[in-house]
This record gives C-alpha cells, structure tokens and sequence, in this order.
C-alpha cells in the first residue's frame, strides 16, 4: 500500500513539473511558482480533511519548515529547466535530492533489505545515466549547481515531511505550502516582480498546483511510513519530467540516457519486490 501510495507521488510532480517548466519559460517566474503554492495548498487541504489525521505541533512545525526549503528548490529547480533545459538538471537534482532521506533513514531505522537497498543503488544509478547526455552536457556546469542546489532542498523538505508521525496524516503539508507562499511573495517583493503570472497561464498553473498537491500528500503519507522508499519515488518524479519533456516538447535524448530510464525502471522493480 505504501508503495502505491508512493507511486503517485513522481507521476504527478513529473507532470507538475513538466506543466510547470513550460509555462516558467513564459516569464514572470516567481509569480507563477505563488499561483503554483496557492493550488498547492487548496489541494492538499481538501485530501486532508478527506483522508483525517490528528497531527501534532510538532508535526505543524516540520510542515512548516519543510515549506522553506521546498520553495526555495522549486524556483531554484524552474530556473534550471527554464534556461539550462531538464537533461541534466532534473537527475542531477533526483540523484542529489535521495541521498539525503536516505542517508537519514538508514540513520534511523537501520539499513534496508538487500532487494531494496539493491534498487535504491541501482535507481541512483540509472538517474545517473539519465544525465550523461554528451560531452557539451557534462561541462555545463551552470546546470549541475542549478541541479545540485535543488536536489539539497528538496531532499531537506523529503526528510521534515517524512519525519513527521504516521497519525499526523497530510496534515504538515499545510502550513508547509503556506509559508512556501510567503517564501515567494518575499522574493517577488524584494526583487519588485510581477505578482501574477501571465494571463493565459492561470488555467494551467491552477491544474500544477493541484498535481503537485496530490504528489505531496502521496508522499508525505508514505515517507511517514518509509522515508527511504517514499524518498526514492520522490526523486524519481525529476526523470518523469525529463521523459514527458522528451515525449511532449522534443528535447533529445541519447542511448546512455535512455539506457538510464531502462536500470530506474529494473530499480523500481526491485523496491516492488522487496
């Protein structure tokens, strides 16, 4: 069940994400990512009262904290697909972004079964291969911050969100998206931006706003119960994005990365079976 949960977590921030890069190449970028938080949060608020839960301040707070990290990722993230593309930014970020919840798990609760800790390898891996697109790619080192620094934040807001209790529910997403929002508007105050998006984007940006609500109550519910696992899955959302960038607006791939979408998808097979 956890795994299900989980899974719906990379299709729906992949298509989120994918939404999103587009329209954030319209301009007007922070506006955009606050119209993003705003549905965000009216989604996730409507599966929490769906699904219940009785969280703590405790939990609140984590939410609350994971909110900072989280916006600060995704502007940093847009950025990146924006100006540099997704090929090497988005599994630069995934396999940056699950060490971090992996590596506090492991911590935690010990390490994981051989199969899974075989297909967490191996994911990290294939994420991996996804970004040795060519020679000209592997020098773009502009791309590879933007990567790395996302993949931080996201991997730091993975880990509050999975360190709140399994009672706590969907809960601590709240007032994480609530201060992501404030997060935003600061900046678009202290850089004097637009506060909104291009007319024609609203339509689109409500609907990423609402799939990446569902992405982030689908994890949080099941990091609350394996944060390694639910971590992983999470990162993997950034190689959906580069696939429906590849399928849907052209952007070229080469064997090496296709080879990579192939061991991800033999590592998700593995933490199935395990």
């Amino acid at each position: 069940m956890t795994i299900l949960i989980g899974l719906l977590s990379p299709l729906s921030i992949g298509l989120a994400d994918h939404i999103g890069t587009n329209l954030g190449r319209r301009g007007r970028l922070l506006a955009t990512v606050s119209m993003i938080y705003t549905f965000t949060g009216l989604s996730a608020l409507v599966l929490a009262i769906w699904w219940g839960g009785n969280p703590t301040l405790g939990d609140l707070l984590l939410g609350s904290l994971s909110g900072v990290s989280g916006s600060l990722a995704l502007i940093r993230l847009y950025q990146g697909y924006t100006t540099r593309g997704t090929g090497i930014v988005g599994p630069t970020t995934a396999v940056t972004g699950a060490i971090v919840p992996i590596a506090v798990d492991s911590m935690v609760s010990g390490l994981p079964s051989p199969v899974v800790g075989g297909g967490m390898v191996l994911g990290l891996i294939g994420v991996g291969l996804v970004s040795l697109r060519n020679q000209s790619g592997l020098r773009d080192l502009i791309a590879l911050k933007h990567g790395l620094i996302s993949g931080v934040l996201f991997g730091i807001t993975a880990t509050l969100l999975g360190s709140t209790g399994a009672d706590a529910g969907i809960w601590p997403v709240i007032p994480g998206r609530v201060v992501a929002f404030a997060t935003v508007m600061a900046l678009i105050l202290i850089h004097k931006e637009d506060r909104r998006p291009h007319q024609g984007t609203i339509p689109r940006t409500m609907l990423v706003g609402a799939l990446a609500g569902i992405g982030m109550a689908s994890f949080t519910l099941a990091a609350q119960v394996n944060l390694a696992v639910a971590g992983l899955f999470f990162q993997m959302s950034f190689g959906v994005t580069v696939l429906f960038q590849v399928i849907f607006a052209g952007e070229k791939t080469s064997p090496t990365q296709r080879f990579g979408f192939v061991v991800a998808t033999v590592a998700l097979a593995m933490v199935f079976l395990g």
